[in-house]
């Protein structure tokens, strides 16, 4: 009796040993901004560990499907990207293509968006030339004429400097990278 009342109080007291362990109901209650966007918080918190990327992007499934309805364009569509992304991480091609093409906005054509998520999209089919072509047309797109107001926006809540085109270095390091890992190609790896 007394070995079972001990037992009990040290699996009451010990940590979980699974590292992808969240509060589903918390997150599933955030806000969009604060799910997507809170870099320390939300599904970035769980992706943050690699051996979690699956967890993160079912969660972020999980999100989408708990918000549907009431999630904007804008929130419906980045949230199908990043998971796409997590897709790719995981090497599930097929899958994370089709969650990238569906974070496309189709409304906003001038930011280059579009030609990023074709370029992602032709380095997970192992197509250069696509990629390429993608590429040269995400450097031929111009500013848009609040790109200095954007630029500072984005260096005073994360705390980094962008530049435009905005994603034109992750196709560059696709394309130095190619045939390799999507994460390998994303992070910017050193040409063979």
């Amino acid at each position: 009796m007394l070995l079972a009342a001990i037992a009990a109080l040290l699996l009451q007291s010990a940590p979980t040993s699974d590292p992808c362990a969240y509060d589903r109901g918390a997150m599933l209650a955030l806000s969009p901004e604060a799910f997507d966007q809170d870099l320390e918080g939300g599904w970035r918190s769980l992706s943050d560990t690699p051996d979690c990327r699956e967890a993160a992007a079912d969660l972020l499934a999980a999100f989408r499907t708990a918000h549907w309805g009431e999630l904007t364009p804008g929130e419906l569509h980045i949230n199908y990207w990043h998971e796409g992304q997590l897709r790719a991480s995981l090497d599930q091609r097929l899958r994370a293509k089709r969650l990238l093409l569906a974070g496309v906005n189709p409304a906003i054509t001038s930011d280059g968006f579009q030609d990023y998520a074709l370029g992602t999209v032709a380095f997970l089919d192992n197509d250069r030339e696509a990629l390429q072509a993608a590429r040269e047309r995400l450097a031929a797109t111009p500013p848009p004429d609040d790109w200095a107001e954007t630029v500072a926006s984005f260096r005073e809540q994360y705390g980094v400097e962008v530049k435009w085109p905005m994603n034109l270095n992750v196709l560059d390091n696709m394309l130095a990278c190619f045939g390799r890992s999507y994460d390998e190609a994303y992070e910017g790896c050193k040409a063979p």
